[in-house]
């Protein structure tokens, strides 16, 4: 639950522009204007611009959350008839609705799909029922007690994260789906500018061309619909949220008190509730801490900043001649707005078969981050050298961990983005904590991480109690060894103590790697109990 603990405010500074950045109660708050980016102006308008990503746009799940295509229908209605039970508008009984019934259809179709049906002009209803895409079948999708209860009113309650432009007012949008302006923000502005530059636009007008469009790096600008909570109207949306506004304005966040919302693992129990676990994690802070810490330099911002790693991107295009006009200049201390955000490891314009949009890799981009960088001095998270078992101290042999070297043994996102039961089948967490055996003894409709490999071996009960032995041993024996130092102790005696202690783990990730280094400077300061005594 340590993970869970309200964020303290924490003034620091932002882009040049002027404008704060502050930790406000359980969110980010990132106080700033609302875009003035005019209307809305569609898909196909930034797509005559923006052909090569619009057409990657095209094949991804953000398109598929409306759908009017007949064709992207994937459930089977040879079954569920009993479940598929609804009267109609202007029926006299119910009965199961086909496809011939459905105007939409709601919902990727990785985890579940959802249909609307019209029942008037321009006026939709959810179905009350959905079907299951994991286990092929038809369950009841029970939002009231009554189909004709506002719960089922696709405007009222669902539309505006499934599609872009929404107005609220008169229950209408800009397209189906979560298109270009869903993130960036209303684009008349920047189709204005950018007609106006014409094909040979000066360095200042692409700059003003540029700005008047939203970079979608601010984690609101995913957490409009990525969570969970209500607007101050009572909505499970934020109703008037632009992306680059504050969404603290338009949307209260469901509290870590709600049990509704959250197992005791501080892990969402719900869909959608990805923005609501990065912001009680680590990473939420990480520009916050580095802004606190002595130590902080610019080059710290490469892990640390969202906004920092985007332009070393654009430079990096800039250099390669795929992008006009000068690179931007690098971000610093002072300048620098987000920390690790979900742009930092998710980017929707990638073109790959990399789960869910993600920069690379998932375990070269968990140890991008998580190792010792040659940048900075002394030893700074050296996850990857623990885990692998990497030379870190000269003169200790080190030791590849078991986990590591297992055949389809696990790595970071096996333990720190488990698959936890919500209310429509399981989701990858976002609160990057493990869900240790412990918690299945009260808990036990969750799976923790180590009992689907060692459930033979021991019970959650005996494992969470090694665990605890083994952290609880090795942080005894660190401050043990911290307080025996002396002005004449070498100094890769506090380096080695240095790096089991900011690997995190506390002996989990390498045990026998770690007790290794422990031995060397317990020997080193003769803190090793004599023979016999």
């Amino acid at each position: 639950m340590t993970r869970l603990r309200t964020l303290v405010l924490i003034g620091i500074l932002c882009l040049a522009s002027g404008f704060s950045l502050l930790w406000l109660g359980s969110a980010p708050a990132f106080a700033q204007d609302e875009p003035s980016g005019g209307d809305y102006v569609g898909a196909n308008e930034c797509a005559d611009c923006h052909r090569d990503i619009a057409r990657r746009h095209d094949d991804s799940r953000h398109v598929l959350t409306l759908d009017d295509d007949e064709d992207a229908i994937l459930a089977d209605f040879a079954q569920g008839e009993d479940v598929r039970q609804v009267q109609l508008p202007g029926a006299d009984a119910a009965r199961a609705f086909d496809a011939d019934d459905i105007a939409y259809v709601v919902g990727t179709g990785k985890y579940v799909q959802r249909y609307l049906y019209e029942v008037g002009r321009n006026d939709y209803r959810v179905l009350p029922a959905e079907w299951d895409v994991v286990a092929q079948a038809w369950r009841p999708l029970t939002l009231a007690d009554a189909w004709e209860d506002p719960a089922y009113d696709w405007e009222q309650s669902c539309a505006y994260c499934h599609v872009t432009g929404f107005d609220l007012e008169r229950e209408r949008w800009e397209d189906d789906g979560v298109q270009c302006e869903s993130c960036h923000g209303p684009g008349e502005a920047h189709v204005e500018l950018a007609s106006d530059a014409g094909r040979r636009a000066s360095e200042e007008e692409l700059a003003e061309v540029r700005a008047a469009i939203n970079p979608a790096l601010d984690p609101q600008t995913c957490g409009q619909c990525h969570s969970r909570g209500v607007s101050p109207d009572g909505r499970p949306y934020p109703v008037g949220y632009f992306p680059g506004g504050d969404l603290s304005g338009s949307f209260t966040l469901v509290g870590l008190d709600q049990a509704d919302h959250w197992w005791v693992s501080g892990h969402a129990r719900q869909m959608n509730m990805q923005y609501n676990e990065w912001v009680a994690s680590d990473h939420a802070r990480s520009l916050g801490n580095l802004l606190e810490s002595e130590g902080a330099d610019d080059t710290c911002l490469t892990c640390h900043s969202a906004d920092s790693s985007y332009v070393a991107r654009l430079t990096a295009e800039v250099e390669a001649g795929d992008r006009e006009s000068a690179a931007p200049p690098p971000v610093t201390l002072e300048s620098a707005q987000y920390g690790i955000t979900c742009s930092s490891c998710h980017f929707p314009h990638v073109e790959s078969e990399l789960p869910a949009n993600l920069m690379q890799e998932p375990y070269a981009l968990c140890v991008s981050c998580h190792s010792n960088p040659e940048v900075a001095p002394g030893i700074h998270h050296p996850a990857q050298e623990m885990w692998e078992g990497l030379p870190v101290i000269d003169g200790i042999i080190p030791e590849a961990g078991v986990h590591f070297i297992a055949e389809d043994g696990p790595t970071c996102t096996t333990c720190h983005a488990a698959a936890v039961p919500v209310d429509a089948g399981m989701r990858d967490s976002h609160a990057l904590a493990p869900l240790l055996p412990g918690v299945v003894v009260s808990e036990p409709m969750l799976q923790d991480n180590c009992s689907g490999c060692h459930e033979e071996v021991a019970s959650p009960e005996l494992m969470q109690a090694l665990i605890d032995d083994i952290q609880s041993n090795t942080q005894l024996r660190i401050d043990a060894a911290r307080a025996a130092i002396t002005d004449s102790t070498p100094e890769w005696v506090s380096q080695a103590l240095d790096f089991v202690e900011g690997d995190g783990s506390l002996g989990i990730h390498n045990y026998t790697y770690s007790d290794a280094v422990l031995d060397a400077v317990y020997a080193e300061l003769n803190l090793f109990p004599a023979e016999g005594g």
